[in-house]
């Protein structure tokens, strides 16, 4: 089956014009809600199961149980569906899963997954740190919102390796795409 190409519309010129694309865009309306909600439904899903799965770690792991909380948090948060680019947002049901297998998976093998835990902390600062003073410059970077989900990605490759990734991500290929933010 062939996928059907979706050609662009120009922008409305004229009133018929802009009559036309709304007709257009009211008789879509429907499905495009729909599949929103069927994805918001997929989210809320794995929310609650990685929640519950964190509710059960034992309380001497509370700082690992704080982190995973904080990744949860920083994927689903106040706004987070308008706020988060849909090619990051169909992703975010297999993120909510990566965590939940990563917290089943750490009493088994806690040194291993500190190991990893620690380079991608320091990933995600430097992210943070960016991300925080362009909010203060009012400056936007595409290609650093690209790097905030490559990391998703990079947890996905480390921590629960069975939910795949769509393309080969590595921490090489994160310190490369930190060097070319650096530019």
């Amino acid at each position: 089956m062939r996928p059907r190409v979706r050609r662009r519309r120009s922008p409305a010129r004229d009133e018929r014009a802009f009559a036309e694309q709304v007709k257009r865009a009211r008789t879509r309306l429907p499905a495009v809600a729909e599949g929103a909600f069927r994805l918001l439904a997929a989210i809320a899903v794995e929310y609650q199961a990685v929640t519950q799965r964190l509710g059960t770690l034992p309380s001497a792991h509370g700082r690992f149980a704080a982190d995973l909380k904080a990744q949860r948090d920083a994927l689903v948060h106040p706004g987070f569906f308008a706020g988060t680019p849909w090619s990051a947002l169909q992703h975010l049901p297999r993120y909510l899963k990566a965590l939940d297998r990563r917290a089943a998976k750490y009493l088994e093998r806690p040194d291993r997954d500190a190991r990893h835990a620690a380079a991608v902390a320091g990933l995600w600062q430097r992210y943070r740190e960016r991300a925080e003073r362009n909010r203060i410059a009012g400056r936007a970077e595409p290609a650093l919102t690209e790097f905030r989900w490559l990391l998703e990605e990079l947890k996905v490759s480390l921590f629960a390796q069975e939910l795949r990734t769509p393309y080969p991500v590595s921490y090489k290929r994160l310190e490369r795409a930190w060097a070319d933010l650096a530019r």
